[in-house]
Parts: C-alpha cells; structure tokens; sequence
C-alpha cells in the first residue's frame, strides 16, 4: 500500500526544547516548591527584620539560588539528552501517512501507530505533536508538510 502523504522531520535543539516546552507542562510538585520557597523567603525577611542577619541572609539566598540552580540543570540535562538522541539517529525520521495508520521510518527502526489508539494531537504554529503514548510524541514540522497533509493533520481525530 502506498503512503498518502510524507512528512520529513530535522529535529535541531531548539525543536527539541520547543516540543518539550509544549508537552512537558508544569514539572510535578511545582505548586508545593513555590509555596516553600515563598515561605523560606517569608521566614528570611522576618529574620532580618528581627536583627538576625545571618539566617535571613541565607534564607533570602536559598531563595535566589535553588532556581538559577533548577534552571541551569534542567538545560544542561536537556541539551544531553538531545545529544544522546541525535547521535543515535532518533531526531531525523520520515513519517508515512496512510488511510487508517501512520508509520515513522529512522536509522533506528520503524514505528507503526493507527490513528484511532492516538492520545493526544497538539497543534502549534511550526509543529504538530502526535501523542503515541503517555509522554512520547511524533513530531511533524509544518514546514515540510504540504498544505494537503496540514489539512489531514488538522481533521485527525476530531
């Protein structure tokens, strides 16, 4: 059987954080982290207030320092992980679309999803973001789509 339409996909990092940026949502436990901070930061402005400078001093600085900490981890363990996959061939693949399936095609293997078992269809402005199962996606950049395959992505699964 031959594929109705083909996709290309080229992932460079900044796709790569984009799509995890879009589907990644809130990490968990983000509410409670806030929460604790917001209190640690409370308890330290009281402390200066009360002449105790060198706990405040540090509360105040837990504050500060615990998201420059998160964020600069996050981006290191984001940028390792694209390495890993780009050198593994998993961020260059061909995507075939058929009447009631898709299939993708890598250095690394082939894939074979009907559309029907999809869990999700998450459309942004450069990118479709086709949920194969809880937390892995399909990626379809739109700029190597025509305009064709756009409208069946856009129909999928209503």
């Amino acid at each position: 059987m031959e594929a109705k339409y083909t996709a290309k996909t080229n992932l460079e990092l900044d796709d790569f954080r984009r799509y995890a940026k879009t589907m990644g949502g809130q990490p968990r436990g983000l509410l409670l982290t806030v929460i604790v901070l917001l209190w640690i930061l409370y308890s330290g402005v009281t402390n200066l207030r009360s002449g105790r400078f060198a706990m405040g001093g540090l509360m105040v600085a837990v504050v500060v320092i615990c998201p420059l900490i998160y964020l600069y981890t996050s981006r290191r363990q984001s940028v390792k992980y694209f390495e890993r996959l780009k050198e593994t061939g998993g961020t260059d693949f061909t995507v075939f679309f058929y009447e009631d399936h898709f299939e993708t095609e890598s250095r690394n293997g082939r894939g074979n999803y009907a559309y029907k078992d999809l869990k999700n269809k998450v459309e942004t402005d450069t990118d479709f973001y086709l949920e194969v199962e809880a937390g892995h996606c399909v990626i379809i950049q739109k700029k190597n789509c025509s305009q064709d395959l756009i409208g069946f992505l856009h129909d999928l699964k209503k």
